[in-house]
């Protein structure tokens, strides 16, 4: 295949010559016309209308879970619903953080608008949030924390004293005059918080799976059952048509079921940036050159999308045919009338090539490339095409809760470490900050003599044992069968899948470590608290962070949406726990 290209070397600095555009003679552009075999093309007509009819068919169902999960569709409506809300939506074990705590501030506001702002002691004390352990708020967020009410623990006393309860009254000293006052200021208080508090706990449907730390739905039209739109490895953020994967059941063309939508339109050239105009005084688009592409004679891909650019760019056309959001759709009838009033019916480029297929829903088992695993042919690809309804630009706030799995090479072990964990109020925890402090104290505590300057004793022996020139080979050593592991790292324990030893597939088990008394031996994170195994490819050697965080956006119809999503990104690469057994350390 040989590729030529002939362009100008102008030697001018002007362009005042060009821009003549002079011609003596008009018989040598004939010749040189000839010679590149202008004349010799065929006589091919231009289209002049395109028949588009397409069936198009309105999601209206989705449902949680793997593909073969036998759950009951549920209700879905793109013009209201967001799909990344119902799909990463969380179960709530209780009130929400941020809710908690407005609570509180709502009724210290209004003790203080009925002048008993004297009573809130009271009702910190009998309803205080109570300690957390290990999630125990830090200096700043505890002392705001112990000068107000838990509200869940505050919501059965106010309606006692919503009720008149003498009792209750005279349990956080409100005198006589106050009472009333009091019992009007509860049930405001209460009617704002029964409002915000569902009577029923809700449970989204399971999406959410703690094996592979990723997301697992699937969307139907209920006019179109067979088709079911799977995703499978949905990893949060913002879902998109390449996220779908479609059934292989094939549906049948019938005029019954169809709901039809037919346009007659008139095709346009296609344009692009930097393609060659048709018109001698337009001047082309800057942005782009083609003509200085770098590109080997070998490089037939850069080639030919050279070739298409410039020489055969005013062969494509275009016919709009608008999809509705949240549907999916497909063309029917396809019908192009040239200027002799030729019709010509064309078929979809896939039929006859699968890699055309680019824009269409891919299918399972190399389906969507139109071959299968054993080198044979396949189904063709997928007819249908889906437009979704993909969620705005929205806010995002920073991970609330982080976990980093990462291969330690060292020992031949897997870690789940707890980067950031959230405390009561919703507030992030930097666990790797807590077990620097924690250790601190407790080797502060341990070694009471080491309380002079940067931890030397009076004999001026610093914290690991050494002399305060550092010397001393006589110092003594001790032997420990293992180091300590950061109370934040978790070990992921190889184990045989299904316990069967002929297998060679095995799956990482979250095993539960025995450590000091001031560092728990489980997880404190929701990531973790969920699952107890993973499978092993989830882990690879480039590591993997999943992050939860809270969203906001608003919808088409402006209404504002709020929820926690759940995020898997790739990971920092392996890392070290510093585990190390048999160890001689010096004291």
């Amino acid at each position: 295949m040989a590729m030529f290209r002939y362009e100008p070397v102008p030697r001018d600095t002007g362009v005042e010559e060009a821009l003549a555009a002079v011609t003596h003679d008009a018989a040598w552009f004939l010749a040189r016309q000839y010679a590149f075999g202008e004349f010799g093309g065929d006589d091919a007509a231009s289209p002049v209308d395109v028949s588009v009819t397409q069936e198009r068919h309105l999601l209206d169902g989705w449902h949680g879970g793997s593909r073969n999960d036998a759950t009951e569709w549920q209700s879905y409506d793109p013009s209201s619903m967001v799909l990344e809300e119902l799909v990463e939506e969380e179960s709530q074990d209780g009130p929400d953080p941020r809710l908690v705590l407005a609570g509180a501030l709502r009724w210290r506001r209004a003790l203080a608008a009925a002048g008993l702002l004297a009573l809130l002691p009271a009702f910190a004390r009998t309803c205080a949030f109570g300690p957390s352990g290990a999630l125990a708020p830090d200096a700043s967020a505890a002392a705001v924390r112990d000068r107000l009410p838990d509200p869940v623990a505050l919501a059965p006393w106010l309606e006692r004293l919503a009720a008149r309860d003498q009792e209750a009254a005279a349990r956080f000293g409100a005198a006589e005059d106050t009472r009333e006052a009091l019992a009007t200021a509860a049930a405001a208080w209460l009617a704002w918080w029964t409002a915000r508090i569902p009577s029923q706990p809700h449970t989204p449907p399971r999406t959410w799976d703690p094996h592979r730390m990723e997301y697992s739905f699937s969307v139907r039209a209920s006019t179109l059952a067979d088709v079911p739109l799977h995703v499978g490895e949905y990893n949060g953020g913002h879902l998109d048509w390449w996220a779908f994967d479609a059934a292989p059941a094939r549906t049948p063309v019938a005029e019954a079921a169809l709901f039809r939508d037919e346009r007659k339109t008139i095709p346009a050239p296609a344009r692009f940036g930097g393609m060659p105009v048709s018109r001698l005084w337009e001047m082309e688009d800057a942005l782009v050159d083609f003509g200085s592409i770098d590109a080997s004679p070998a490089d037939l891909g850069r080639l030919l999308l050279v070739a298409y650019a410039t020489v055969y760019e005013n062969d494509w056309f275009c016919a709009p045919l608008p999809a509705q959001v949240g549907s999916l759709a497909r063309v029917v009838d396809c019908t192009v009338t040239d200027v002799f009033g030729g019709a010509t019916v064309l078929a979809p480029a896939a039929a006859e090539d699968p890699e055309w297929g680019v824009y269409g829903l891919s299918e399972s088992m190399g389906a969507a490339a139109g071959h299968s695993g054993d080198g044979e042919a396949g189904p063709a690809p997928s007819p249908w095409f889906y437009r979704p309804a993909s969620l705005p630009g929205g806010l995002e706030s920073p991970p609330m809760e982080s976990v980093l799995f990462l291969r330690d090479e060292g020992i031949n072990l897997a870690w789940a470490v707890e980067e950031k964990v959230t405390d009561r109020a919703g507030e992030p925890i930097d666990r790797y900050a807590r077990w620097i402090a924690a250790a601190a104290r407790s080797a502060q505590a341990a070694s009471p003599a080491a309380s002079g300057p940067n931890g030397a004793g009076a004999d001026g022996a610093g914290a690991d044992g050494a002399g305060a020139d550092g010397a001393g080979p006589d110092r003594p050593v001790r032997y420990r069968v293992a180091t300590t592991v950061p109370a934040h790292w978790y070990p992921l324990v190889p184990e045989l899948l299904d316990g069967q030893p002929d297998q060679e597939q095995y799956r990482l088990r979250l095993v539960r470590l025995i450590r000091d008394a001031w560092a728990p031996p489980s997880p404190l994170g929701r990531l973790l608290t969920e699952t107890d195994w993973l499978h092993e490819e989830e882990v690879p050697r480039s590591g993997v962070r999943v992050e939860r965080s809270r969203q906001f956006s608003r919808w088409r119809d402006g209404d504002a949406h709020s929820w926690t999503t759940r995020r898997k990104r790739s990971g920092t690469g392996s890392g070290s726990s510093g585990l190390r057994f048999d160890v001689l350390e010096e004291t």
